[in-house]
C-alpha cells in the first residue's frame, strides 16, 4: 500500500484544488495495467491431465511393482481396433513366488490389485483351511479385444483392466479350480471367502452363483463407474 506523506495542517490549507496540467508530450502518460477477470476460474476446477502426468503415473505403478517383488515385463502400449491398453505388463509371477499361468498381459494397476488379493486374501486363506501356500495362479483370459458378452460396449478385457481366475494350485494339496463347491467343505469356505475379499480390492467380482456364465471362474475387474459404485456377486 502507497503511504502518503504527512502535512502539517498549514500545508493542507494551502494546497492546490485545480486539476494537475496534463502530461507533457513528451512523456506520455502509463498505459493502465490490464483488468483483473471479473470471473475467475472457481477453486475446484479440474485441472487437466497431461501426457507427462499419465507418464508420472505408469512410472509409478511399475516401480510400485518391482518393489513387491513381482516379476513382469514392460510392453508397449496396445492398439487394436477399438481395443487399447495403457501401460500393460506380461505378467509372470506375485509375491511369494507364485506363478501366472500362462503369463498374462494386462495393465500394470491389475497386476499391483492381484499382487495385494494373493498376499492379503488368497494365501492366509489357503493356509487356514488347506495348510497350504499358493503356488500357482491359473488364468483364463486377461486381454482379450471383444465385446461384452452381450455385445452392449467394450468389454474390460480389451482395455487390460480386467482377469478371470480359473484355479489355484499349491504345495501340499491337489489343484483347486472354480466352480460350486460341496456345501461346508473348505474348499467352499476358502472360495466364498476370497470371493467375497476381493470386493474392496477390485470394482467388478462376479462368480459362481452370479449367473451362468461365470459358474467356472472368477471375473475380477477395475472398471470405473460413477460414484465408486461396485459390483459384487
Amino acid at each position: 500500500m502507497a503511504l502518503w506523506p504527512v502535512l502539517a495542517p498549514a500545508a493542507w490549507a494551502q494546497a492546490p484544488t485545480a486539476p494537475l496540467p496534463p502530461p507533457r508530450p513528451d512523456r506520455p502518460e502509463m498505459p493502465a495495467s490490464e483488468p483483473r477477470s471479473e470471473n475467475p476460474p472457481p477453486a475446484d476446477t479440474p485441472v487437466e491431465k497431461t501426457a507427462s502426468d499419465d507418464n508420472s503415473a505408469h512410472s509409478a505403478c511399475l516401480d510400485r511393482l518391482t518393489k513387491l517383488g513381482l516379476r513382469f515385463e514392460k510392453r508397449p502400449r496396445v492398439e487394436e481396433g477399438r481395443c487399447s491398453v495403457e501401460n500393460p505388463v506380461l505378467l509372470s509371477s506375485l509375491p511369494g513366488g507364485v506363478e501366472v499361468a500362462p503369463a498374462s498381459l494386462m495393465a500394470c494397476p491389475v497386476a499391483e490389485s492381484l499382487a495385494r488379493w494373493m498376499s492379503e486374501v488368497v494365501a492366509p486363506e489357503a493356509e487356514r483351511q488347506f495348510q497350504s501356500a499358493p503356488t500357482k495362479l491359473l488364468i483364463g483370459t486377461s486381454y482379450q479385444c471383444r465385446d461384452q458378452r452381450n455385445g452392449a460396449k467394450l468389454s474390460e478385457h480389451a482395455l487390460g483392466n480386467g482377469v478371470d481366475i480359473m484355479g489355484f494350485e499349491f504345495a501340499k494339496r491337489s489343484p483347486l479350480a472354480i466352480a460350486s463347491q460341496s456345501e461346508n467343505s473348505p474348499e467352499a469356505t476358502f472360495q466364498s471367502a476370497i470371493q467375497k475379499a476381493a470386493c474392496p480390492i477390485f470394482n467388478t467380482v462376479l462368480g459362481p452363483g452370479s449367473d451362468a456364465a461365470h459358474g467356472d471362474h472368477l471375473h475380477l475387474d477395475l472398471r470405473q463407474r460413477k460414484g465408486d459404485y461396485r459390483i459384487c456377486q
